[in-house]
């Protein structure tokens, strides 16, 4: 009976150690796999770093022209060759910057798919709320309309009725935050003040989107005032 039971613990033991020997070598081949992944990512840095002043010209080019494709290209590339830290700080602003971009893009292609009932439905409010008309003002501030002119809700109909290059959904696609002036951005800020997104959106749909697109461009005119592309 003895002569069983150190058997057993020897084959315990023999087991315990075998699982020890087998975690060790997991443990090591993952210790090299990783050493491996480092020293390929440091060669291929490396290589990169003769290429380093062609991408970050890519992306202060980029950055200055706020460029999306630019900005895309000068990123991946930056990212493929792990240039993210040598080319800091520009390879950081040029994805806020991106992230930003896209977010106009995003709410401009909203705003050029609208569905006509949508459109319809807002040109149709005889008294419409006051977060969609000061929405609607606040855009056409930022297009160049008049404020005087904006102050009747029937002018702010003729403008949303207008077709070919002086539609609406024309504007906004074509209107470039560096042709924004300093009046027309504060007087869009002004008249949106207080509002929100949401509160634009339980007011009428269509408003909401012209909303944000003006809030938007609102600050990205604040940023390249104050030196921030």
């Amino acid at each position: 009976k003895q002569w069983y039971q150190r058997r057993v613990r020897g084959e315990e033991e023999e087991r315990r150690l075998q699982k020890q020997r087998e975690e060790e070598a997991r443990r090591a081949e993952e210790e090299r796999r990783k050493a491996e992944e480092r020293r390929i990512a440091e060669e291929k840095r490396q290589a990169a770093m003769a290429r380093l002043g062609e991408i970050q010209i890519i992306l202060k080019r980029g950055i200055e022209d706020r460029n999306i494709e630019l900005l895309k290209s000068g990123i991946s590339q930056a990212e493929a060759n792990y240039l993210q830290d040598d080319l800091s700080p520009d390879y950081e602003r040029a994805k806020v910057l991106l992230e930003r971009l896209l977010k106009i893009e995003k709410v401009k292609k909203n705003i050029m798919e609208l569905k006509r009932p949508l459109i319809a439905e807002l040109k149709s409010m005889a008294s419409p709320p006051i977060p969609v008309v000061k929405a609607m003002t606040g855009a056409f501030l930022l297009m160049g309309e008049r404020a005087s002119y904006l102050r009747e809700w029937n002018n702010i109909v003729i403008l949303l009725n207008k077709t070919g290059s002086l539609s609406v959904k024309r504007r906004v696609q074509d209107l470039q935050v560096e042709s924004v002036t300093e009046e027309q951005a504060k007087a869009a800020e002004d008249t949106m003040l207080g509002l929100t997104s949401d509160e634009v959106y339980e007011a009428n749909q269509a408003a909401s989107l012209f909303y944000d697109w003006a809030d938007m461009i609102c600050y990205e005119y604040k940023q390249l005032k104050e030196g921030f592309k």
